[in-house]
């Protein structure tokens, strides 16, 4: 987690967009690209904006993090109509980002499914009402509405451009 500093940055950052009034009224699947983190992405969804001081408290420094609120990463009950629709993923995009949600009910731990066979693997460990989260791998949008990107600063302060 990082510290109650650089929390307020992050908070000041995103206070500057406008997640906080759209979570008033719809949740968000949010993706952090992680600075210098080769690659590295963690995954959260927030319901609501009460939840959002607790997600701002995990961001890192110098990270991009995406808030969608279109259901481009959609959420259902895992049943086997859903995985027709991330085999049509895959097929379309080469590979279906799959989360379930952690305990805390903040966290989503994401799989990055290539085949029929590895998302098999995946879904036989799944009890019917197990609520999954499933899309294409989504890009940077931040048309306001739709989605929402911000880049935090670093400790200083300072945004600058890192690698992601």
């Amino acid at each position: 987690m990082a510290d109650e500093s650089f929390a307020l940055l992050a908070h000041t950052a995103i206070a500057a967009t406008p997640v906080g009034r759209l979570l008033e009224s719809q949740a968000a699947v949010v993706l952090e690209r992680i600075a210098m983190g080769a690659g590295s992405t963690r995954w959260y969804y927030c319901r609501k904006a009460s939840q959002l001081g607790a997600i701002e408290a995990r961001l890192r420094p110098g990270s991009v993090v995406s808030f969608y609120f279109d259901k481009r990463i959609r959420s259902a009950a895992y049943s086997p109509e859903v995985k027709p629709e991330m085999l049509n993923i895959i097929d379309r995009t080469r590979d279906v980002v799959v989360g379930l949600l952690s305990e805390d009910q903040l966290e989503l731990h994401v799989d990055f499914v290539t085949s029929a066979g590895e998302l098999d693997e995946l879904t036989n460990r799944l009890d019917p009402k197990t609520q999954v989260f499933y899309g294409a791998f989504p890009s940077r949008d931040n048309d306001g509405i739709d989605a929402v990107t911000v880049v935090l600063p670093d400790v200083d302060g300072i945004v600058r451009a890192h690698p992601h």
